[in-house]
């Protein structure tokens, strides 16, 4: 089966076939432990090279403490994700959890001036920020609707950020309205543009999974594929409740076809 692949040339994550990190965590974490669990075989034709590489990859996220395998009746065993690694999981991947928060009308503002010959800190300082989901107004101010004193509290107990930085509750940004303040922080003309590509991704694969008969290695490989198209469309998402989504935004369509790709494609293994 040849499938509608998804390609943005602004994103792109590492597609590494033998290794064991957030993609087979991913995986794991719907719908698809069915597939790494019964489906063994079906699924390190696709992923890895071949069932050493697998069972060496399942290792280690053992060791880790990040899965558990149990069997319970002679078959292959069951392949669970711990506490500890759903912890782990991006936030992407529960985003209602985010969009059905209560916002309470605060904006949580975030300035900082580190010298230049402490270029590292600052870019330290930037991906800690990028992580958490702020937006950036400005180089040095980004901001952010969640309540982050407890972060930033931790954040200045290990990297002392209060000898640079300043943190700020604020009801206007600028005097811009809510809705100003989202479009000038984030880039959503490019969120947008992403995720449209994703529904079309999606919409085309379920009519081809719906109207055609498919191989097992073809419906696993189509798995991987809306896994990591799913996490391109959504990684750069800041995940702002819903109170904060600009008309035009596409997040709740993306999640609603990945869990239905997803669902229709583990129905039909």
């Amino acid at each position: 089966m040849k499938w509608k692949a998804f390609h943005h040339p602004d994103i792109s994550l590492p597609i590494v076939r033998r290794k064991a990190g957030e993609e087979l965590l991913t995986l794991l974490a719907g719908t698809s432990e069915f597939l790494l669990s019964a489906g063994r075989n079906t699924l390190y034709k696709g992923c890895y090279p071949n069932t050493h590489a697998f069972d060496a990859a399942i290792s280690r996220l053992r060791k880790k403490g990040l899965i558990t395998k149990t069997t319970t009746d002679g078959s292959l065993p069951s392949i669970k994700l711990t506490p500890e690694a759903k912890k782990t999981l991006p936030l992407y991947l529960s985003p209602k959890k985010f969009w059905d928060k209560k916002w309470g009308h605060i904006w949580y503002i975030l300035m900082f001036d580190v010298p230049e010959k402490k270029r590292s800190y600052r870019d330290t300082l930037r991906t800690f920020l990028k992580q958490r989901n702020f937006g950036c107004l400005q180089k040095s101010v980004w901001v952010t609707p969640w309540d982050v004193r407890p972060e930033y509290d931790d954040l200045n107990r290990t990297a002392c950020v209060d000898s640079v930085a300043f943190l700020f509750e604020a009801r206007t940004v600028l005097g811009f309205g809510n809705q100003s303040v989202v479009r000038e922080a984030w880039n959503f003309e490019k969120i947008n543009e992403v995720q449209r590509l994703y529904i079309q991704f999606a919409e085309e694969n379920l009519k081809k999974l719906t109207l055609e008969s498919n191989r097992e290695s073809d419906i696993a490989r189509l798995l991987r594929m809306d896994n990591l198209a799913y996490a391109q469309a959504m990684s750069i998402d800041p995940l702002l409740p819903e109170a904060l989504h600009p008309e035009d935004y596409a997040g709740p369509r993306v999640a609603h076809l990945h869990n239905e790709l997803s669902n229709r494609a583990v129905k039909q293994l």
